[in-house]
């Protein structure tokens, strides 16, 4: 029997970290040697913990004032794998010479599986360029009747998930005032009274 890869999760929402542990340990494949779900529990763990995958969520690579990449590299040298959400292309491509993979939070458990042995190959997974899916025909015709662009339907996107603008700031990797600029367009051109108006647009287009 060959031996099973050895995995540490690292995300900072528990009932995520803890149902991706469970779906892993569940096969014969995988073994969940330790998780954290912070940046500093993530370094401290990896200190004493040896596993041939780190799978890691995007956003602790852009959290605190420490450089978690360099400080990473420091004590981990094995493969690195990262989950991402809404996180825009830009801050994706940031760290892309840095780590070994990436994949979707709302990939399945067999995309999932496959990546972890791509990266374990050496295999890169994607391009940070191309992780987003195209939008559908009919998220097409509403950037086109609203005179939307990419980077507006993507704070929309956050906006419907209820992300502050500072959270969304730190997400699309520009400053709070640019995101209150998008906002205000993103008001104009749906003619939208408040915030519920934009999230209702958001359901009622398919966006989340």
């Amino acid at each position: 029997m060959k031996p099973k890869v050895k995995l540490f999760l690292a995300d900072s929402y528990y009932l995520f970290v803890e149902g991706l542990s469970m779906m892993l340990a569940s096969t014969d494949d995988f073994q969940v040697i330790g998780m954290a779900r912070n940046v500093q529990e993530t370094l401290h763990e990896l200190q004493k913990n040896t596993c041939d995958v780190l799978v890691i969520d995007a956003n602790f690579f852009f959290q605190g004032n420490i450089q978690f990449d360099q400080v990473l590299k420091g004590i981990y040298h094995e493969k690195i794998l990262v989950l991402h959400d809404s996180m825009s292309v830009n801050c994706l491509k940031k760290i892309e010479g840095k780590v070994d993979g990436f994949i979707s939070k709302s990939a399945t458990r067999f995309q999932l599986f496959d990546t972890i042995y791509s990266v374990l190959n050496g295999t890169k997974s994607k391009k940070a360029h191309s992780f987003f899916q195209t939008n559908t025909n009919f998220q097409q015709e509403l950037i086109t009747r609203y005179a939307l662009t990419p980077r507006e339907v993507e704070v929309i996107k956050l906006i419907a998930l209820e992300f502050l603008s500072s959270e969304i700031a730190t997400k699309l990797c520009v400053s709070e005032f640019t995101v209150d600029t998008y906002r205000k367009n993103i008001t104009k051109k749906l003619n939208a009274r408040n915030v519920v108006s934009i999230v209702n647009f958001a359901h009622r287009w398919q966006l989340v």
